[in-house]
């Protein structure tokens, strides 16, 4: 369920609250049993406009009387403006009604179209051998062109509608946002806001609001990202969004008669622009400066910065131009169940007794830092930043029979610290690359978590920063009564209305002693946490997303992407198109032209490893395996593990004997690494079977090829090493992974499968393919 609707009615020259009223929730509904519905969350459009109406009226009739009148109609209400969640879609039909129920923000059944978007702009990027932010610039508000794009924005769920109910996106005359609807329903006027145009809609918020303030460019899809429409085949889009967009604080128009007697308003009441709850927010709490940084909480949390320029970085959204003002840049980061979490684990724990939150904050205020070794995850809806993941899901580690419900409870509310802290720093790094703009230790916050004293506390020991509190913490509505002021002509400007009407109220310190203890925490246990669970949450997301049944006889594999075989002018982008396709096992051969006798068996070394890691260093889940096919193979060892290579695999043939293997095998595995073997053709696998024994490696590389060339048929001499092998580690109980590697192309892999395979190396097969990425993996793992 949504939050209650608030309505608040304020002064506007000096952001007094008069009175307020809200309105029950209007409560997501799914079509289906809840086992076929993860992720699946919608509301019906109506009902925001007939809670609107009960809150507005219960609001206005509760305003005291003033001191000429004993009736509330005696004020004079000059302008409504309203903030609403973004990324909560709408279908309309040619006569503006809903045509099937919102997909709202949470909604994240769009995650395979958000892969699609950046699988395809990858392959023209590549195609074309252009950087991706030049060939699709409206990317770089998406971790700088390297994406994932999250499945919560407008276009991934325009093309879900588009793919999934083809007939309703036909019918479809707008394609618009809640505020979009309910500043229709409100002025029978159909706007964007350039807010959310910004921010979620791909289009550049500046040139988007130009034609509405004199530029006389009469272009209706000037700042919208056509080429990336029409590279997705949705190139229609554009004539189904509002023609029009309006920068928050302009005027949309007056109530129409309908809204002004539904909402027992005059007809003349002026309805100004707002935007995203959060956004607004940022309006509200006086974070409208380069520099300044806050909080917004509430079920979700969204950090965001104020920047100097419109520049990107990995880890983070944005810095989006023209908003959340037309004459700002800000960047965010953004957690996507935090409030909502709590609020359920409460629920939870409190069972029947409907416990209340201060009991759960006095119990969980005695649990010392940590939990006594309870950790959690907060990504209970998925993660938006800095690691942009849908099929992120929670988890506790170290849970104990010895813990107790304020365990868990204080274990909740300090993961979403931990996430709070992880955007901040991937905020004010990605600021600082373009900027000189200082360390950020202040944060302005409002919202749901200033109400409890120990969870504000718990943010700023985490984070490491200190908070301030405005008078009005709820940021948002005092956004929009500074909005509605600037509209109404009350204040010249935002940045006015703002001095007038938020007064700063206290500070909350960090605890020097307790942020010593979440420094390490956060360090030791919950970095290292995210990584580790990914896989286990992908292959949750494959059970729930289909008939678990059919799985059981299916041989499990991975595809491993060969960099040999890939574009070497642009490795950053060949890397990008395995992450975005989530393919992370990637294979990097290393020879040097001396083990094999010939100049052009002269590849990749450690500095291309360290450039990879370095360069993709926000991917943790990215695998390296180094294939080491070089003269006096132990001088490379320690550079390719200070490189950052996962995996070292070395040549068995290398070696001049059992006991130099063992003895390289040892170094391995003594700096860090995880240690492979790799045999040739012809060498028999049981001459490795004496050093699987010794349990020092983990993998075994069968070389189908000869090593060091592309493109090579398959040796079907490899199928029968590879059944024996499986055969004997069967029989010995000793674990270790078979990979296949030369030759793997749509129907070797069957072969290989078949036979035992677990890791299939692919370059030409992949990277080469006449259809593109894409359908190679298609091709390979159908």
């Amino acid at each position: 369920m949504t939050p209650l609707l608030p309505i608040i009615c304020f002064i506007l020259l000096s952001s007094s609250n008069l009175a307020h009223a809200s309105s029950p929730p209007s409560t997501p509904h799914h079509n289906g049993p809840i086992d076929v519905v993860i992720g699946v969350d919608e509301q019906n459009p109506d009902d925001w406009y007939n809670n609107m109406i009960g809150a507005v009226r219960g609001a206005v009739d509760s305003l005291p009387p003033s001191s000429s009148s004993s009736s509330s109609s005696s004020y004079n209400i000059r302008a409504i403006c309203a903030d609403t969640t973004c990324c909560s879609v709408v279908a309309l039909s040619r006569d503006y009604t809903p045509l099937r129920p919102c997909l709202l923000w949470m909604d994240a059944r769009s995650a395979n179209q958000a892969k699609q978007i950046m699988s395809v702009a990858n392959e023209i990027a590549s195609s074309t051998n252009t950087n991706i932010l030049d060939a699709f610039p409206e990317l770089r508000v998406n971790c700088n062109g390297e994406g994932p794009i999250s499945a919560e924005w407008l276009l991934p769920k325009a093309m879900w509608i588009a793919q999934n109910e083809p007939e309703i996106y036909e019918n479809a005359e707008i394609i618009c946002e809640y505020q979009d609807y309910l500043n229709y329903r409100l002025t029978g006027k159909m706007v964007a806001s350039g807010c959310n145009v910004a921010s979620r809609w791909h289009h550049d918020g500046w040139d988007a609001l130009e034609k509405n303030h004199g530029s006389g460019d009469k272009d209706e899809n000037k700042g919208r990202p056509m080429k990336l429409y029409e590279a997705l085949g949705m190139k229609d889009l554009a004539a189904k969004l509002p023609k029009k967009t309006l920068a928050m604080g302009d005027v949309v128009g007056t109530l129409s008669d309908e809204a002004a007697g539904d909402l027992n308003l005059p007809k003349d009441t002026l309805v100004v622009q707002g935007g995203p709850d959060a956004f607004v927010g940022m309006i509200g709490l006086g974070t409208i400066r380069p520099g300044q940084l806050c909080l917004i909480t509430g079920s979700s949390h969204l950090h965001c910065l104020i920047t100097p320029t419109a520049s990107s970085a990995p880890g983070t959204w944005g810095a989006y131009r023209g908003a959340p003002l037309a004459h700002l840049c800000f960047a965010e980061g953004g957690q996507s169940s935090t409030g909502s979490l709590v609020r359920w684990v409460k629920e939870l724990l409190g069972g029947d007794d409907n416990i209340s939150y201060k009991t759960l904050d006095d119990e969980a205020a005695k649990i010392p830092p940590g939990c006594e070794g309870l950790v959690a995850l907060e990504t209970w809806q998925g993660s938006r930043t800095p690691h942009t993941d849908p099929l992120a899901r929670g988890a506790f580690a170290g849970l104990t029979l010895a813990h107790s419900r304020a365990h868990i409870f204080r274990s909740i509310m300090e993961a979403v610290c931990y996430g709070t802290r992880a955007c901040f720093d991937a905020l004010e790094a990605a600021a600082s690359q373009s900027s000189d703009m200082p360390k950020v230790d202040e944060v302005v916050i409002a919202g749901g978590a200033t109400r409890s004293p120990l969870w504000l506390q718990l943010h700023a020991d985490i984070s490491g920063r200190t908070f301030l509190l405005n008078e009005n913490t709820d940021g948002p509505l005092l956004g929009c009564a500074i909005l509605a002021s600037v509209g109404a002509g009350i204040h010249p400007s935002v940045e006015d209305a703002a001095g007038a009407m938020i007064r700063r109220e206290r500070t909350v310190r960090p605890d020097p002693s307790s942020r010593k203890v979440y420094d390490r925490l956060y360090n030791d246990l919950y970095l290292k946490l995210r990584p580790g669970v990914k896989p286990v949450f992908n292959a949750l997301s494959e059970l729930r997303g289909g008939d678990a049944s059919d799985d059981r006889d299916k041989k499990k594999y991975t595809i491993s992407p060969s960099l040999l075989a890939a574009d070497w002018s642009d490795m950053k982008g060949e890397v990008q198109k395995c992450i975005d396709a989530n393919v992370c096992h990637l294979h990097v051969d290393v020879f040097d032209g001396v083990y094999l006798d010939s100049p052009h068996a002269l590849t990749f070394g450690p500095q291309m490893i360290h450039a990879i890691r370095k360069r993709f260093a926000n991917h943790p889940q990215l695998i390296l395996d180094v294939h080491l096919c070089v003269d006096r193979p132990a001088r490379y060892a320690k550079a390719l593990s200070e490189a950052g290579a996962t995996r070292l695999i070395f040549m068995f043939e290398a070696t001049v004997s059992l006991d130099e293997a063992v003895e390289f095998a040892t170094e391995i595995r003594s700096l860090g690494m995880k240690c492979g073997v790799s045999i040739n053709p012809k060498t028999p696998i049981s001459e490795v079977y004496p050093l699987l024994e010794t349990g020092l490696v983990d993998l075994v590389d069968i070389l189908a090829v000869e090593p060091g060339f592309g493109g090579q048929a398959f040796n079907p001499i490899s199928e029968q090493k590879i059944t024996d092998l499986r055969k004997w580690r069967s029989e010995r109980d000793i674990d270790v992974k078979i990979l296949v590697d030369g030759g793997i192309n749509s129907e070797t892999v069957k072969r290989a499968v078949e036979a035992g395979a677990e890791i299939l190396v692919a370059g030409t097969a992949i990277f080469r393919h006449r259809d593109g990425f894409s359908a190679a993996l298609k091709d390979l793992t159908q």
